[in-house]
């Protein structure tokens, strides 16, 4: 873990308000709107590896109520999020059921115990709970995962995986698929008219999103 964190920090990310990054971003957002996961205002979501607020930027159109995790304290420095927190995304200091939305993006492949880590995104989470990550399937992805060692966890990243890690007795899976062929760092900005095209469902997306929710009766 400590290895990943020094191939995050080593890295400059793009603003959050990028053109490329929104592209990147808006079709899970889109997503997780029609699925019901800002269908109240005002909304308490927590985002475990945060970054630089790639997602959390976004939220903030649906609520004030965003706080933000990671285990750098660089990357939260570029964060420009009001609510932020460093913290291991193994032991997350907030009560049981504190939020009502609890998203991870492009974390749960670099941890040794992704399963811990969702146990405590679960406990978290009084209603939604979403995990995008990146789809072994695709062959760029793969590709990425071959040349970068750090990113090597691409090779079990499938949406199966992650579906069976958050399938629990008191988890619904409400919606999930593979899709898009952007990343927000990586695509060239000329190509998005075009990659915008693959902004639907399909085997070889680049990234799989998965949509849980926790059932009433818990």
């Amino acid at each position: 873990m400590i290895e990943n964190k020094k191939y995050f920090e080593k890295h400059k990310y793009r603003n959050p308000a990028d053109y490329l990054v929104k592209a990147f971003v808006a079709p899970k957002i889109r997503f997780m709107e029609e699925h019901g996961c800002f269908r109240r205002n005002n909304i308490k979501i927590l985002d475990v590896g945060s970054g630089n607020g790639t997602f959390s930027h976004y939220f903030y159109k649906y609520t004030n109520q965003v706080i933000c995790v990671d285990y750098s304290e660089q990357l939260l420095r570029a964060n420009y999020s009001r609510s932020r927190t460093r913290a291991t995304a193994y032991q997350l200091p907030f009560k049981d059921g504190q939020f009502d939305l609890v998203f991870e993006a492009n974390l749960l492949h670099h941890v040794d115990d992704p399963y811990r880590a969702i146990e405590e995104i679960k406990r978290c989470s009084r209603e939604y709970i979403v995990l995008i990550e990146p789809n072994r399937y695709n062959p760029l992805m793969f590709i990425f995962a071959l040349l970068v060692k750090a990113e090597r966890g691409v090779f079990v990243s499938c949406i199966n995986k992650w579906r069976n890690m958050l399938t629990s007795p008191g988890i619904e899976i409400v919606a999930g698929m593979a899709t898009g062929m952007i990343t927000q760092e990586n695509t060239p900005a000329f190509m998005v008219p075009i990659l915008k095209l693959f902004d639907f469902k399909f085997f070889l997306g680049e990234y799989v999103i998965l949509i849980g929710k926790k059932r009433s009766n818990h």
